[in-house]
């Protein structure tokens, strides 16, 4: 009885140490794709090595973007034809590669070839198979939870690898270095993924949906609900993030050094709130969490131009951060919950092109709102506007969703 104990009490110790090092892999995985959003970082060294203008220095991230939406359209067919374990190796070779070839390019042509098309690529499978192998490893055990620390992960990143990056330009003196830096790093942390993680093996017999592809994902009617929802909420945060700074000054008076202030307010809300979410919808299901968020993101989004003090800012922009939290942890859990673990990166890839593109256009009418009229109010408005309407648009998809159920069960 005692050999029993030790041999289950190890095999717990065992599996649990599997579980942690599957989040940290993942989570590390998240990190190396949030170095997308130091490019702003290298923008005046790029622009003074090359001289080139403004509207170039940022190609590399623009057409990254474009990369990302045939990344996470392509994932599921690629993982399906491939298998996970090349794929992986793929993504490592990809976001390794592609930031050291970007830190040793001779001209901008190649610089942009190497960080926005094969970092890019490697950071739309990365981030996909991540936040996928998290979900169906922790699928009964506390999903939610995990996948709100791994996307964290990503604002985690965010908050930090800018200043980092900041420093060891100064320190070498040099804008290549941290790009040799983080593309030893990205190898080191794909090589060690590609050896380690694997799709967990089914240990109980369950009646498990068929397998489907991306058109028949796409094609359904509850995936167009979703997919809208997810894109007009996303517009809002766009807008607020994308001109987060100039936004603040322009509301309440107050300088840069306090906006940016903001800013990292935002990134702090964004970290908690994603954990915070994903452990929430442990107790509630997903699509009723969502719509908690978007019931409260809506009525702050409706307030929001009247919003003249620094304190109302925050409060304001911090539930704007939950709001893209709420749809970037829930969509892949929603995705698993609807479509099933087997059809994850199927549902996934293209829910969360849907976030992407409502990320890309948010700041757009911002700018659009800003140039045209002298003001962010209208593009404020709009995006208000557009956020209560994708809350109508998930209210009525739970409606459609649960009628569903009910009519299978009868």
């Amino acid at each position: 009885m005692a050999s029993v104990g030790k041999d289950l009490s190890s095999e717990t110790e065992a599996r649990g140490s599997r579980y942690l090092v599957i989040v940290v892999l993942c989570s590390l995985i998240i990190v190396i794709t949030s170095i997308k959003h130091v490019w702003s970082v290298f923008i005046p060294y790029v622009e003074a090595e090359f001289m080139v203008t403004r509207s170039v220095s940022v190609l590399p991230f623009s057409l990254l973007n474009a990369a990302n939406v045939f990344g996470f359209l392509s994932t599921n067919y690629l993982k399906e034809v491939l298998g996970l374990r090349k794929l992986l190796a793929i993504t490592a070779a990809l976001m390794s590669l592609g930031l050291i070839l970007s830190a040793t390019s001779p001209n901008v042509g190649v610089l942009i070839v190497s960080f926005a098309f094969m970092y890019g690529l490697g950071h739309s499978f990365g981030y996909v198979l991540a936040v996928s192998l998290g979900v169906k490893w922790f699928q009964g055990r506390k999903a939610g939870v995990a996948t709100g620390i791994i996307v964290s992960a990503y604002s985690l990143g965010v908050l930090t690898l800018s200043p980092i990056t900041t420093y060891l330009i100064q320190y070498f003196r040099n804008w290549r270095v941290p790009l040799l830096i983080y593309g030893a790093v990205a190898f080191a942390v794909m090589a060690t993924s590609v050896a380690v993680l694997r799709e967990p093996s089914q240990q109980k017999v369950v009646i498990t949906p068929p397998r489907l592809g991306l058109a028949e994902v796409i094609m359904s009617k509850k995936f167009t609900l979703i997919a809208t929802a997810l894109f007009l909420t996303t517009l809002f945060d766009g807008l607020i993030v994308g001109n987060l700074v100039p936004l603040v000054e322009e509301m309440t008076g107050v300088g840069p050094m306090t906006a940016s202030l903001v800013m990292s307010i935002y990134s702090a809300t964004a970290i908690v709130s994603r954990v915070v979410i994903g452990a929430v919808s442990e107790y509630s299901s997903t699509l009723r969490t969502l719509a908690a968020v978007y019931a409260l993101a809506t009525t702050n989004a409706l307030f929001f131009s009247l919003y003249r003090n620094l304190p109302l800012i925050i409060l304001g922009t911090s539930i704007s951060a939950i709001l893209f939290s709420a749809n970037i942890t829930l969509t892949p859990l929603i995705a698993s919950h609807i479509w099933g673990t087997e059809n994850l990166e199927a549902a996934y890839g293209p829910l969360l092109t849907a976030v992407v593109c409502g990320v890309l256009l948010g700041p757009i009418i911002g700018g659009l709102s800003k140039d045209l009229t002298g003001r962010y109010y209208p593009g404020v408005t709009v995006t208000a506007a557009t956020l209560l309407l994708g809350t109508l648009v998930l209210a009525y998809t739970i409606k459609y969703l649960h009628t569903g159920a009910s009519r299978s069960s009868l």
